[in-house]
């Protein structure tokens, strides 16, 4: 259980410590990243955990521990001394929790945490790139995660909740997302250096849905597919002075699923916009202020969320002394359809609100290499769109190892 003169205590020693080195990971420090790089060969492995309390509000007054192991091979066929333009990527999860899920006591739609999954082991990504004409165009084919490329974007990755990874509109369809993939074929072209443009087709339903634990590859005529195309223009890295990434995206997901009204459909779609900008640069390298902002739509005769917005903001080094910390605040909202709120109230007879809005505030510090501590704050209102629920706060921290 978390408590708040803990979390103020820890807030208090995080800003205050001084910064104590580059940032490097462990492995870094002691030379392997280096020897393994000569032969092509690239290893991380990241630990998460996050400590959750519900303090008010939300379905129970309660707390959680999540963990997330991420563990991450990739292989440059070239300087393994094979052929060129290649990559292998394989990527290993694993996920527990000590009591729970949050969403359980917060009673929200959104959740909380985006590393929130069931306990289990799996194999989560395994896919071979080729790259063609000096990088132009890229081919990838394996299982893939939709969101490493799609609807991403660099200024909301820092915040916990999970909209602010891939928008609720989307991920109401549980497409290759975390934490199942399914089996994809990517493209990506690139016309001009600011210009991109990505095409993929996945299994329409990821995984095994009578056995979530466990990594399948289950190809059936009744899965259907689930295709996305975005296009966008990007220029730039994040935290350079000439950033800024301008994506428009649209899917269609053929399978034919159950929804909200108890009826089985199929050609579900959708669209979203997602953009991001360097506000301001301070003289220090990746220093300054960063905005991004997010819009989706799903068609809402077979959504119950028919919109999403989300927007934040994410400032790194804001206090001196401190030039890696970041510091960001960021609003996440999805919204109920029309066709929804009228099955729910008519023929349901029950009430339901029309939107769900997050609040999330967080300050990521690293205190030591490798070491990072992230204080996170979330005011939830209107949990699940449940007019008996009162506004939720959720109080957390994060704890991230890199070794």
């Amino acid at each position: 259980m978390l408590r708040r003169s803990w979390i103020t205590g820890l807030l208090v020693t995080v800003v205050f410590l001084p910064h104590s080195a580059t940032g490097e990971s462990l492995s870094a420090m002691i030379g392997l990243d280096s020897a393994l790089s000569e032969y092509g060969i690239e290893i991380e492995a990241v630990s998460t955990s996050d400590f959750l309390y519900n303090a008010r509000g939300g379905r129970e007054k309660d707390g959680t521990i999540l963990g997330n192991f991420d563990l991450t091979f990739e292989l440059d066929t070239q300087r393994a001394g094979g052929w060129e333009n290649g990559t292998f990527f394989l990527y290993a999860l694993g996920n527990w929790n000590s009591g729970g899920f949050a969403s359980d006591f917060v009673g929200d739609l959104q959740v909380t945490s985006n590393i929130e999954a069931s306990q289990a082991v799996r194999l989560y990504e395994a896919w071979y790139e080729h790259r063609f004409a000096s990088d132009r165009l890229s081919l990838l084919i394996g299982l893939h995660d939709l969101n490493s490329e799609f609807s991403a974007i660099e200024y909301g990755s820092m915040f916990v909740n999970s909209s602010f990874g891939i928008g609720a509109d989307i991920a109401q369809t549980t497409p290759s997302i975390f934490p199942t993939t399914a089996l994809a074929l990517r493209a990506r072209i690139q016309p001009t250096a600011d210009t991109y443009f990505l095409a993929s087709v996945y299994d329409g339903i990821p995984g095994d849905p009578s056995d979530s634990k466990r990594t399948t590859i289950k190809l059936s005529k009744d899965d259907g597919i689930f295709a996305v195309l975005e296009t966008g223009w990007e220029h730039g890295e994040a935290g350079s002075s000439d950033y800024y990434k301008l994506g428009i995206g649209s899917w269609l997901h053929t399978a034919e699923v159950e929804n909200f009204d108890g009826e089985f459909h199929d050609r579900n779609f959708g669209v979203y916009l997602i953009g991001e900008k360097t506000l301001y640069s301070e003289a220090a390298d990746g220093q300054g202020l960063g905005a991004f902002v997010q819009f989706g739509y799903a068609d809402e005769n077979r959504n119950q969320l028919a919109y999403y917005w989300g927007a934040g903001l994410r400032y790194v080094g804001l206090i001196p002394g401190r030039d890696r910390d970041e510091f960001g605040v960021a609003v996440a909202s999805a919204w109920n359809g029309d066709e929804f709120i009228r099955f729910t109230r008519a023929v349901e007879s029950t009430p339901v609100e029309r939107t769900e809005t997050v609040i999330e505030a967080a300050y990521r510090a690293e205190i030591l290499p490798g070491f990072v501590l992230q204080p996170d704050l979330q005011y939830v209102i209107n949990p699940s769109m449940d007019p008996s629920l009162d506004n939720a706060l959720q109080l957390g921290i994060r704890v991230e190892m890199s070794f």
